[in-house]
């Protein structure tokens, strides 16, 4: 007997029959059959699946006489299954590769249940993937079998057969056939739900439902047939008529019920106009026939259509929908007229600011989308306040995460005022993703992009062949590019990869990631400080568990059983769980953390500690594997879903056969690697040593001083980059504790408890390393409104984390596939509020230069009808993506919380009024315009625009006359500091002091 019978009804889908049944019998889990059933297609469907049968043994094909519809051709398909459990596969639809084995696993661990729900997304014709918006009831929080009674949200899914695994004695107790109809799958679907004595869910994306150009599906043709919902539903109350035990559930089902009708009635492409007269009264015929005692109707506008169905009253409901319709077109366009005028505001005053002169010391800093201070920006930050404490430094913050930024740190709220003056007057922009479309590069400015991760999956230009990983617009993507003028790299994988993705005229530099100088010059110390700071003993064993971001995931939910690895590795073994930055904590390892099994990390502040800390490394496809190979400490790849992500996403190298170091395909084998010291074998020895002689060329602990002398300081001399044999060896915590300590299974061992550190008030900063990820799904249309058991809202979608797509998202969507999730962003919420305007925070336009700027405020306009209202700060999409997805899994989360204290941010030079924006110190007096001191123009300012800002409140600087019309394109060295005779640093070393220039002279200043 077969674990699965999958039961395939066939009726005129040649060109998608055989795709579909390939993706069956491609699974990796091999116990099932596949029966197909030819309804009497008129086409060459059943010859399709008699060749399929005479190939594949586990292949049956039963030919109906005539044409019988969905329902009896799955009863058909039912008569012939032996298999422990059914499921039901449309004929043009895909099960993905690994479902199999995922539902066995699921079924096992539930102790074999009536019926597993598990997850689905459509799948558009444009490759566009969108995942169920209401996947998050199929959390696998809690016990692993339950009754609906327990979860009855559940009824709020898709009322489809093709989701669920039906137990086939169930179906055979509970007397369950499909019906003929339209609407078959609704009291097919109640009736088991509410059937079964036990459910299980499997929270993973299984089927691609398919969604056709020309259309196919039944239910979006408009037509009496609709009519068939009644009977249907006359159906699902004559089962529960028969099973007095199922009473409880006529209130839920009569709820949904009446949904399904009114979005029947309500919903295009449905019903003849001259019928919908009709259905309403039906409808209100069933309302009152069958409405349970003690039913209240829902709250608001639901509850009105509920109460015009009681009553009956067809002409009042639609004069009432009607008058809604006009109201909300009158309240959308007064509210866009405020935000449009607004954004007009902000524009013009961003244009006024490019007038001014540029501040040759004043660089804006910002990293992954201005959610915090870190990553290779900030370790540029700090050594340029080491080596040229006269440029002054600014970040751009969003505006909810202010009170998060370091001590030290000047930081201006992202979209405000103080931004945008910064953005037109800063010499250098530095950032690890792209900056807004709105961001208008003025000539003399220097962008400099400086990525965040080493490439595994595809990215750039080399997604276009991956259409279903992105929705990113390429041509928005090269104008992006186009900005730079140096791009960082750490290998020369990375440079090969950067220039041929990201084509433009920048200057690649090969200086390293200035984030790993933290590794390549940690010393003992570092290692057990950190160590210490996660209450780690000398005879722990720690891992570092970093998956990457799963598309098809809304939160993290750890791949691994991590109780089972902790218990089975033992007390001596603590697992260090890092979630991506794009998921919420999980409520999963929250519960594990508090049992001590594990310590979460997610949110800690500095990857590097824990890399520091950690005796190895386990990920999947998280950049990460390149940073820690820097240490040359153990790395295990945990690659399950290999295939799925590879060919989805696509890959720049086969990370099984390159890995840096054992590779576990399942979780025992995981645990086989980590029990038996394959982890740290020869061979894993031998595999890291070729991934870093590959992957870790440039970083060798002077990358940011290389990028400050080149970039900010106008030094061109070279910095030799030392082999890497002859860089200082970082000591593991088994080298400092004296032995080498090798996990080994146990039974019954619960590992050591480590509590959470106090966290606080002021985190110190401490450069840390962030990834992007691919992205999540884009948030689906409502599934019907049939489904809607309750009123449920959609969850908003974390935004992509792919270069440029908004794949999400993020997180981060891979694992079975990765799928484009359009982040849902309240812009206004990213503005400074601004009290001249008391509807809504400040959103800020496009800023565009001069000659196009009428033509963007006509396009704003245009625009504002299609997409939600974004600011300069919006967050990456479709539009305004950032750009290297492939970066490593470790950015903190948003409230960023103080694991230990350290030494204050390097502070940047005095940000006086009077001086913030004066002539560069180094520059020749000029005559000026005689106009009114700075210190009147800030109070004026102020007056203006009252602003309570983070770190300052910027004075608009007057032009000068010499400056009027004066053209600032200018060769780049001329505006270097070594062009204008500043002493540049000595080469010789780290150490040496550096001298600052001498401050400007009265009459300059």
């Amino acid at each position: 007997m077969p674990r699965f019978s999958i039961v395939v009804p066939v009726y005129k889908v040649p060109a998608y029959l055989g795709e579909c049944l390939d993706s069956v019998l491609g699974q990796d889990f091999g116990d099932f059959e596949v029966i197909g059933v030819d309804d009497c297609s008129p086409d060459v469907c059943g010859e399709i699946l008699d060749q399929y049968a005479a190939n594949d043994a586990r292949v049956r094909a039963v030919h109906l006489p005539e044409n019988v519809g969905l329902g009896n051709a799955r009863n058909a398909g039912l008569a012939h299954a032996g298999g422990d459990y059914i499921l039901f596969l449309d004929s043009d639809d895909l099960l993905l590769p690994g479902s199999l084995s995922a539902m066995a696993e699921r079924l096992d661990a539930a102790d074999s249940p009536d019926i597993l729900v598990y997850d689905y997304a459509r799948s558009y014709w444009d490759g566009r993937l969108v995942r169920n918006s209401l996947a998050r009831h199929l959390h696998e929080d809690g016990p692993a079998s339950f009754s609906l009674a327990d979860r009855p949200e559940l009824l709020n899914l898709l009322q489809v057969a093709w989701n669920k695994a039906y137990r086939r004695e169930f179906v055979e107790a509970a007397g369950l056939l499909f019906p003929a109809g339209y609407y078959e799958d609704a009291p097919w679907t109640y009736c088991a739900m509410a059937a079964a004595e036990s459910l299980a869910v499997l929270d993973r994306v299984c089927v691609h439902y398919r969604q056709r150009r020309e259309g196919g599906n039944i239910l979006s043709t408009v037509s009496r047939k609709h009519f068939d919902a009644f009977d249907q539903y006359d159906r699902v109350f004559a089962y529960l008529d028969s099973r007095p035990e199922l009473d409880r559930w006529r209130g839920p089902l009569f709820r949904k019920m009446i949904d399904h009708y009114l979005t029947i009635l309500e919903r295009p492409g449905r019903l003849p106009e001259e019928a919908k007269a009709e259905f309403f009264h039906r409808a209100a015929h069933d309302y009152r026939r069958r409405i349970p005692a003690g039913f209240e109707r829902p709250a608001g506008r639901d509850g009105y259509k509920f109460a015009m169905l009681e009553r009956d009253a067809y002409a009042l409901m639609t004069g009432s929908a009607t008058a809604v319709r006009t109201r909300q077109v009158v309240k959308t366009k007064a509210r866009q007229a405020v935000k449009g005028s607004k954004k007009r505001a902000m524009g013009l005053f961003y244009r006024s600011q490019q007038h001014t002169d540029l501040d040759e010391n004043l660089a804006l800093f910002s990293a992954y989308w201005s959610r915090s201070v870190s990553c290779n920006p900030a370790a540029i930050d700090a050594e340029l306040a080491r080596r040229a404490p006269h440029i002054r430094r600014v970040w751009a913050v969003r505006p909810d995460l202010m009170d998060s930024v370091p001590r030290g740190v000047r930081a201006v709220p992202l979209g405000s005022r103080d931004f945008w003056t910064v953005a037109a007057r800063a010499k250098y922009l530095v950032n690890n993703v792209n900056f807004s479309d709105r961001l208008v590069k003025r000539p003399g400015q220097i962008h400099l992009q400086t990525h965040h991760g080493t490439p595994l999956k595809k990215m750039g230009l080399d997604q276009r062949e991956y259409p279903i990983s992105t929705s990113m617009n390429f041509d928005d993507l090269l104008r992006r590019c186009d900005r730079w003028d140096y791009s960082l790299s750490s290998n020369a994988h990375s440079t090969r990869v950067w220039e041929r993705v990201y084509p433009s005229r920048y200057e690649t530099l090969e200086t390293g990631y200035p984030r790993n100088d933290a590794l390549v010059n940690a010393s003992a110390a570092d290692v057990l400080a950190a160590r210490v700071e996660l209450g780690l003993s000398e005879d722990t064993t720690a891992l570092l568990y970093m998956p990457t971001h799963r598309d098809y995931e809304k939160s993290f939910r750890p791949r691994l059983d991590l109780a089972r690895i902790a218990s089975e590795l033992g007390p001596d073994t603590v697992l260090l769980v890092r979630g991506h930055y794009f998921y919420k904590p999980s409520p999963q390892v929250e519960e594990l953390r508090a049992t001590g099994r594990i310590i979460d990390v997610s949110a800690h502040p500095r990857v590097e500690s824990l890399y520091l800390a950690a005796d190895a490394l386990v990920t999947d496809y998280s950049s990460a594997m390149f940073d820690y190979a820097l240490l040359d400490r153990p790395i295990v790849v945990f690659a399950d879903d290999w295939e799925i992500y590879s060919t989805v996403r696509g890959v720049y190298f086969d990370l099984l056969s390159e890995a840096p170091g054992a590779v576990a395909r399942s979780q025992d084998e995981l645990l086989d690697v980590l029990a038996g010291g394959a982890w740290r074998g020869a061979e894993a020895d031998r595999r890291r040593a070729a991934f870093r002689r590959r992957f870790c060329d440039f970083d060798d602990g002077r990358a940011a001083e290389r990028v400050v002398r080149k970039v900010f300081l106008g030094d061109d001399r070279e910095i030799p980059v030392t082999p890497l044999a002859d860089r200082p060896h970082v000591p593991s915590p088994a080298e400092l504790a004296g032995a080498v300590r090798v996990p080994s299974r146990t039974e019954n061992r619960v590992p050591v408890y480590v509590p959470e550190r106090e966290r606080a008030d002021e985190p110190a900063y401490v450069p840390e390393r962030l990834v992007t990820a691919e992205a999540g799904y884009a948030a689906e249309p409502d599934p019907v409104a049939e489904t809607a058991y309750a009123p449920e809202h959609e969850l908003t979608a974390e935004p992509a984390l792919a270069e440029e797509p908004a794949y999400a998202p993020q997180p981060e969507l891979v694992a079975e596939t990765a799928y484009a999730e359009e982040p849902e962003l309240a812009a206004e919420s990213w503005f400074a509020p601004e009290p001249a305007f008391t509807a809504e925070p400040l959103p800020a336009p496009e800023p565009v230069p001069a000659a196009e700027f009428a033509y963007a405020e006509l396009r704003e306009e245009e625009r504002a009808e299609e997409e939600p209202d974004e600011g300069p700060d919006d967050e990456p999409d479709a539009r305004d993506a950032h750009i290297d997805d492939a970066a490593d899994e470790s950015a903190p989360e948003i409230s960023v919380p103080a694991w230990a204290r350290a030494e204050p941010f390097a502070p940047s030079a005095p940000l006086d009024a009077d001086s913030f924006f004066g002539p560069p110190p180094t520059r020749a007096p000029q005559e000026r315009a005689v106009a009114a001191p700075v210190s009147e123009a800030l109070a004026a300012y102020s007056e203006l625009f009252p602003q309570s800002g983070h770190g300052m409140s910027i004075p608009r600087q007057p032009v000068s006359a010499d400056r009027a019309g004066h053209d600032v394109a200018q060769d780049r060295a001329d505006d270097r500091p070594a062009a204008r005779g500043l002493p540049l640093p000595p080469l010789s070393g780290a150490d040496e002091p550096v001298t600052a220039p001498e401050p400007p002279s009265a009459e300059t200043a």
